[in-house]
């Protein structure tokens, strides 16, 4: 997906995300927590990658001390906080300020297409002590979907890379929760929502709309509702 399409897809999706991120969400809360237990409350300078609507930005503002914050997105800033520095573009490629004691994010670096010369290159905004803490997905992530409509995201190995790129772990934990709806449209739409749709360029039309509720209720609907897995994992780094 190039970078003005995604960047069109998440604004698209600005209005509708909050609502229908509710694993998201709770990653949010999860990611900031485990870094509160690595790390502590206080950092002189934050980096949020990929802020988005705001949901991690929030936890941020409510639990750590901090003399400087710092967002980035692709998009304008959608997060409604405006006591910040915002860097808008692609972080991969955006200028971040050095001597960043914390650089955070929550569901974001499974969209880039290299994580490890991403990783390489926020190195050096790291202050000497500083940590890296992001959320992310793994392989288990929305594999109904993507099992039916034969696209998705690849995720990669976190563990490795980072190791690769020497880095230290400090924490990881990982998780396998299930949602649940009430028809194969309602995660299409759901997934829509969230702005992670992934177009492989094929028309939405009556017939294959059709042909996929049919197949995702053979496949995967049990007395709950039509089910779609997250994976959802939480790493806390430092450069070795």
């Amino acid at each position: 997906m190039s970078q003005d399409n995604k960047a069109r897809d998440f604004s698209k999706a600005a209005k509708t995300y909050r609502e229908n991120a509710i694993v998201q969400r709770q990653m949010a809360k999860k990611l900031v927590c485990l870094v509160f237990d690595f790390c502590g409350e206080n950092f002189e300078k934050i980096l949020e990658i990929g802020a988005g609507t705001g949901l991690l930005t929030e936890n941020t503002v409510k639990t750590f001390t901090y003399g400087k914050l710092i967002l980035n997105d692709i998009t304008n800033n959608f997060t409604g906080f405006s006591d910040c520095e915002y860097i808008k573009g692609d972080a991969c490629h955006a200028e971040f300020p050095n001597d960043c004691s914390l650089i955070i994010s929550n569901a974001c670096f499974q969209w880039f297409l290299d994580i490890g010369a991403f990783l390489d290159k926020i190195q050096k905004n790291l202050a000497k002590d500083g940590v890296l803490a992001f959320s992310s997905f793994g392989e288990q992530n929305c594999r109904q979907f993507s099992e039916i409509v034969h696209t998705g995201l690849k995720y990669p190995n976190y563990k490795k890379i980072l190791e690769k790129c020497n880095w230290e772990i400090l924490a990881y934990e990982e998780e396998i929760q299930t949602l649940y709806f009430s028809s194969p449209l309602k995660v299409l739409r759901h997934i829509k929502s969230t702005g992670a749709m992934i177009s492989d360029n094929k028309a939405w039309n009556k017939g294959r709309l059709k042909t996929f509720e049919e197949c995702y209720a053979r496949k995967f609907c049990d007395g709950n509702g039509f089910e779609l897995t997250y994976n959802p994992l939480y790493i806390v780094a430092k450069p070795r």
